[in-house]
Parts: C-alpha cells; structure tokens; sequence
C-alpha cells in the first residue's frame, strides 16, 4: 500500500529530472514537485550539466537511452565532480550490459517504465534512507567543506564538487574525523600515518598546511603545545 506520509521525508532534498521525453518528464516532475524542496527537469544531459552548476542536487533521475549522451556517460561526469549525488536511472528495456556499466557507478536504484506511483515512491523512500545513513558519517567542516566518512568524499557543501586530495591528506582528514573531540599530537600522526617510516620533523606539519590550503584554514586547528584537531561547522539550532 502507498505510504504516501513516508514522503515527508523528502522536503528536505532538491531532484533533478533527465528525459528526452517531454510528456514523461513533464509528468514525474509534476508529481515529485509536491514532496521535494525543489524538483529541476532537463530534456538533455547537456540542460542536465547546466543546471547542477547552478543548483545543488541531491538526487539525479535520468533515462538511461538519450540522444548524444546517454544516461551512463552523463553519470560518469557526474560521479567525477560530485560523487555524493544519489543516482535512479529509468529505462524502458532491461539489458544485462545495463547492469555491467551501471554498477561501477554507485547506482542507488533503476526504474522501467512504465513507472507506478507505488514504485516510484517506494524507490526514492529506500534512496532517502541510504542517503540519511551517508549523511550521520558525514562532517561538515568549518568553512564551507564536507567529508564523507563512507565513502572518504571531500567536496565543497554547497556545490557539492569533489576536491581532490592525495592518500596521506585522505588518511590525516580520516584520523582527524574519527576523533573529532580529541586533540591529536604529532606523535600520535606520524604513528598513524607513516608507521615504520623515516620521515623528517617537519613532515606533520607540512602535511597539515596542504590539506588546508585545499579545504580551508579554519577546518583544522592547531593546539601549540598539544597537536590538532578538526573543527566542525556550527549547526543552527
């Protein structure tokens, strides 16, 4: 039975639509517009690019078979730049390729038209539930920058674009992040991440000046006399 009550979940995300479709897309987008925050609709992976700049998108629905790009490589740019966003692709036939180029892209669901409100909504209500157990291990950190413990993601809140860091500064953020209320020494740091390694005095500290010259300043502090800790955003009450 349709619980229609389970969707008020979803007032707090934005849904973007990708159909070459237009009386289809028209359709869901009529029906998404009444639970989501924001529902965005694209006739094309190329409208499709335009609006995720402008807009943070949480979740991306997109057929799978579109002219000039298909569902598949419009996702694989999307996985590049902002591997957070929750994917459902839509497809009118079932192919087993499907499946083989879909998979390595963290497909959160599919759906075959024709699609019933029942599995529609059934489909979104389980990727909200995925995507709320993403967001307990995700930290928001001062300054305007997220990690996604899960899936060790950093990128910038609001856009939601991947920053790029190297294996040690992914390994010092994670260390930092497990032990958020705690101050770490740079003895405790250099076991941790270097362990039966030679490394100079200053490698600590060099390591902490190039993750914050990628995520900010104000994300980590420094305790003199102790070592560092990470700083979280401030959320409203």
């Amino acid at each position: 039975m349709l619980d229609l009550g389970a969707m008020a979940c979803c007032n707090r995300y934005t849904v973007l639509c990708v159909d070459d479709e237009k009386e289809f897309l028209d359709y869901l987008s009529s029906i998404l517009k009444l639970y989501f925050l924001e529902v965005h609709s694209a006739l094309s992976a190329k409208e499709a690019h335009v609006i995720i700049e402008e807009h943070p998108i949480d979740i991306i629905i997109t057929d799978l078979y579109m002219p000039k790009t298909n569902g598949i490589d419009f996702i694989k740019k999307i996985r590049s730049e902002r591997s957070t966003v929750a994917v459902i692709f839509v497809t009118a036939c079932f192919e087993k390729d499907f499946l083989h180029a879909a998979v390595p892209l963290g497909l959160d669901a599919y759906l075959r038209k024709p699609i019933t409100l029942e599995k529609l909504f059934a489909t979104l209500q389980q990727t909200i539930e995925h995507m709320e157990h993403r967001s307990s291990k995700t930290y928001v950190l001062k300054g305007g920058v997220s990690f996604d413990l899960i899936d060790e993601v950093v990128y910038a809140t609001s856009s939601r674009k991947i920053i790029d860091v190297t294996k040690k500064e992914l390994g010092l953020l994670c260390l930092l992040a497990k032990n958020k209320h705690t101050v770490l020494s740079k003895t405790v740091i250099e076991s941790y991440l270097w362990e039966f390694e030679s490394i100079a005095d200053s490698s600590v500290r060099t390591l902490v000046k190039k993750l914050r010259d990628k995520i900010g300043e104000s994300a980590i502090a420094t305790c003199s006399t102790t070592g560092y800790s990470i700083v979280l955003e401030e959320r409203a009450l």
